[in-house]
């Protein structure tokens, strides 16, 4: 019973769960009966119909039966008497030969009895090509009065005559297997088949005369094989009917026994034997099923099938006495057997037709294997769908509804438990319909106070609904307490809804203690008062601080630029810029720390204005270059052609983020090169400005880079020693990001360097950018790839043709212009410059070089990190007037 889990809990030998509610239980008990008494009764139903429809099939097969019995009885009677009407003919010629015989002469006749008697009473005769030949057999026949060996000698030439008229084609074999005796049974007639050895050898007789007594018990059925022979009524002649075995065959044979007669008495006996197939083969044709045709003891005349180990014996007694109660179709069931049989007329023989279950079962096989198969379908798929509707309908029904029973009672549970005092008063009666364990409490203290509190709640309700737009609404009031010998004073908030509950109009009231809310209230307003306070006494510090060391410190930083300009030593430069470096680390420590301050407190101000990234990123690099020209470091700058001229965004705070991480890359890079670069993504006027500043530094671990960006952690404990630092600057640079819109992030490998990047929301600002340069021809060399294409960039945003090289040496080989001008950024000196100098304007471009255009010596010097001096440059008149310059970087 547990493989089928839907099955009612007490036929499954469980019991329900101790905490479900008794009502489910009742309902889970009753749709389980309801699921399997309705599937055993659809399961009988289907069993039920599947037995109607065997039944109903075999109805059918006996019916089918009976008719084929029916039909083999018309066949086996029409049969015999064909074959009747055959021998009737046959001795109606015997009897008119007989009395008619032939006018033959005297010598014909002395010829053929002295061959019969010269032959030892044997001879065969053959009246002729269309005769069947005779064998004449005779005992003590030499005896006889000539005139009756004489008749019946020409009775046998007339026989070859008539066996072979008397039969059609078909019935010619039956006709002639058969003999003719004389009343003595003395004369003998054998007919075609039938000869003298051939019965001797087949009944084992001595003589002749034994092979005629063997033959005279043949042609006395009754003497020979215990029947009583029938004759054929409906023919109204003497015939006899037997079955015997073949004289010579020893097969089963169907024996007729024909007396002839003439005026005087009788003439013989003719006894034909027809092999009982032919009449097996007719029962055939008419029935393909089991049928016999049996005699009264039992015997089996002819079937259809082997009769085996069949109780005809006992079958054929028991039809017969179906057959005395006048049942016109005899039938019996012997064992799992059943029998069916009808009475051959003229005969004492029974045609029996016999069939068993297993012929029943084969004739509707089929039938019964899609009834098997319909009903088992039928039966899976009502199980099936029994089982589905338990755990896909019934089940998560019946859950369902044990959840709303247990949440109903959880519900009672919490309502209980809660700190609210929740309750249902009668509108009408004033007085509480359910309540918790808090509303009593309350109500016990209004009434010491002396305020029927369910009467009040009633009518403050009411006063509250009849102001209100919508009376369904809930509504809020309080309601006061006044203090009483056992408690305090209260101050009630009460919520209130109308409802209807089990017929009646009932208030529904939630009420909360307000003195604890106040008590709250009060402790909160307190501690954002305190936190208040020491925001304010934070800030005022700060700026105090602020203008208390940063005032001081700016007068020791003048005094200090001052004391540079006089003339020292080296030793004393060297402490001097020393000093410098420590004081600007100073300042720089106090800004960090009150711009954090700032974000933290919301007070950071961010001012978007229009600016230009090229002009930010080479002021920063301009105030680097010589801590990393110190340093002995490379600050390249590269700008992405797709930056525009102009975007509008916080460019203060850009800045200072920008600021803060060259400062770092410049700190932490003892070797190598720093690049700026600048590029923009987005369409349209919304864009994402992306700086990112790579160093070639001491490097950052994964472990480094996760705490990087938190508020005074630094990389490594060794890092103040070393560098210095507060640990607020990267901090700041993500609070600002975040602060802007955008983000910030690095990434690192110890030893090799580090990639910092952020990115800001800007605007694009519409214009169109000046060509100062257009028409101009420039020839840059350089053998940097960096440079070479960021001032080929500058040059050909002015509007130049620009001829890049990378080499002076390729100014003696290339197709250059011989009027152009050179302009040479170095990082060294150039050998071989001046040479190429005479007739043109010479620009020599170098990260040490002025930030305003210098001519010394023939030439313009400007910094690498100043587009605005190298247009001034380039601008500015040559000694000849020519229109053309020529821009020379220097290798690196």
């Amino acid at each position: 019973m547990h493989w089928f889990p839907f099955l009612p809990l007490t036929l499954r030998g469980c019991k329900p769960p101790a905490d479900e509610d008794c009502d489910v239980s009742a309902l889970r008990l009753y749709q389980h009966r309801v699921l399997l008494w309705g599937g055993c009764l659809l399961s009988l139903a289907i069993v039920a119909g599947m037995v109607a429809l065997v039944l109903l099939q075999a109805s059918g097969f006996q019916t089918r039966r009976l008719e084929a019995l029916q039909r083999t009885h018309a066949a086996v009677e029409a049969h015999l008497v064909a074959a009747d009407a055959a021998h009737q003919r046959m001795l109606n010629m015997a009897e008119y030969a007989w009395r008619h015989r032939p006018d033959s002469d005297a010598a014909t006749r002395l010829a053929e009895r002295q061959r019969y008697l010269a032959g030892g009473q044997r001879m065969v005769v053959n009246a002729g090509p269309e005769s069947a030949p005779q064998m004449v057999l005779g005992v003590g026949t030499d005896h006889w009065p000539l005139a009756r060996l004489d008749r019946y000698l020409t009775l046998a030439h007339s026989l070859s005559v008539i066996r072979r008229l008397s039969a059609s084609d078909t019935e010619a074999e039956t006709a002639a297997s058969g003999f003719f005796f004389d009343p003595s049974h003395q004369f003998l007639v054998l007919g075609d088949g039938l000869t003298e050895q051939r019965l001797l050898a087949a009944t084992n007789a001595g003589h002749r005369a034994q092979l005629f007594q063997h033959l005279q018990q043949l042609s006395e059925p009754a003497a020979r094989s215990g029947h009583t022979p029938h004759a054929l009524p409906a023919l109204e002649s003497p015939m006899q009917i037997a079955l015997v075995r073949h004289p010579v065959s020893g097969a089963a044979s169907i024996a007729v026994r024909l007396l002839a007669h003439d005026r005087k008495g009788a003439i013989g006996t003719f006894v034909t034997l027809e092999p009982t197939h032919r009449l097996a083969r007719v029962m055939a044709v008419a029935d393909r099923g089991a049928s016999f045709v049996v005699t009264a003891d039992g015997g089996v005349v002819a079937g259809t099938a082997d009769a085996g180990d069949m109780p005809l014996t006992s079958v054929a007694r028991a039809l017969r006495s179906s057959q005395q109660r006048g049942d016109s179709v005899m039938a019996v069931r012997q064992g799992l057997r059943f029998y069916q049989a009808l009475p051959i007329a003229g005969t004492d023989w029974l045609l029996v037709n016999t069939y068993c279950l297993m012929d029943i079962a084969r004739d509707g096989w089929r039938l019964y294997l899609a009834a098997a198969l319909s009903g088992g379908g039928l039966m899976l798929g009502l199980w099936v769908l029994l089982a589905w509707l338990h755990w896909r309908i019934f089940g998560p029904a019946l859950a369902r509804a044990a959840r709303v029973y247990q949440g109903e009672q959880l519900s009672r549970s919490l309502i209980q438990l809660s700190p609210v005092g929740l309750c249902l008063i009668d509108r009408r009666e004033a007085n509480a319909v359910l309540q918790n364990e808090l509303m009593r409490h309350y109500a016990a203290a209004a009434e010491r106070s002396g305020i029927p509190l369910y009467l009040q709640l009633v009518q403050m309700a009411t006063e509250c609904e009849s102001g209100a737009a919508a009376s369904p609404e809930p509504v809020e009031f309080e309601l006061p307490i006044p203090a009483n010998n056992k408690t305090p004073a209260r101050q009630l908030l009460v919520g209130a809804v109308g409802a209807t509950y089990q017929g009646r109009d009932v208030l529904l009231c939630a009420l909360r203690d307000l003195s604890a809310r106040v008590e709250l209230e009060q402790q909160q307003a307190q501690a954002r008062e305190a936190a208040e306070a020491a925001s304010r006494a934070k800030g005022t510090f700060l700026a105090t601080m602020s203008h208390e060391i940063r005032t001081p410190l700016h007068g020791i930083l003048g005094h200090l630029e001052l004391l540079g300009r006089s003339s020292l030593d080296e030793d004393q430069r060297a402490r001097l810029r020393r000093i410098n470096q420590s004081a600007d680390s100073l300042l720089q420590i106090i800004n960090d720390v009150l711009d954090f301050s700032r974000a933290e407190s919301g007070q950071l101000e961010l001012q978007a204005e229009v600016f230009e990234p090229i002009v930010l990123l080479e002021r920063v690099a301009v105030l680097f270059s010589p801590l990393a020209e110190a340093k002995g470091l490379v600050l390249d700058l590269s700008v992405d052609g797709a930056v525009p001229g102009q975007v509008k965004g916080p460019q203060t705070r850009i800045e200072q983020v920008l600021r803060n991480l060259v400062s770092n890359a410049v700190k932490f890079t003892l070797s190598g090169r720093i690049d700026l670069r600048v590029r923009v993504n987005g369409e349209g006027e919304a864009l994402s400005l992306q700086v990112e500043v790579a160093d070639s530094g001491i490097g950052l671990s994964p472990t480094q880079l996760e705490r990087l960006f938190q508020p005074y952690v630094q990389a490594d404990a060794s890092i103040i020693t070393r560098f210095g630092g507060s640990g607020l600057g990267l901090s700041l640079c993500r609070e600002l990001c975040q602060r802007m819109g955008g983000e910030i992030h690095a990434r690192s490998t110890p030893a090799v360097g580090s990639v910092f990047a952020f990115s800001v929301p800007v605007e694009r600002v519409a214009g169109v950018s000046p060509s100062p340069l257009a028409g101009r021809n420039v020839i840059l060399v350089s053998a940097a790839a960096g440079w070479r294409d960021e001032l080929n960039r500058r040059l050909q945003a002015w509007g130049a043709h620009v001829q890049v090289i990378a080499d002076v040496a390729q100014l003696a080989h290339d197709d250059c212009d011989v009027e152009a001008a050179l302009v040479v950024f170095e990082r060294g000196p150039t050998p071989g410059l001046q040479r190429w100098c005479e007739g043109r304007c010479l620009v020599r471009v170098s990260a040490d070089g002025p930030l305003r255009a210098q001519r010394r010596g023939g030439a313009w010097r400007v910094s690498c990190y100043s587009g605005e001096s190298l247009l001034q440059a380039l601008q500015a008149p040559t000694r000849t007037g020519q229109g053309t310059l020529s821009v020379l970087q220097g290798l690196h």
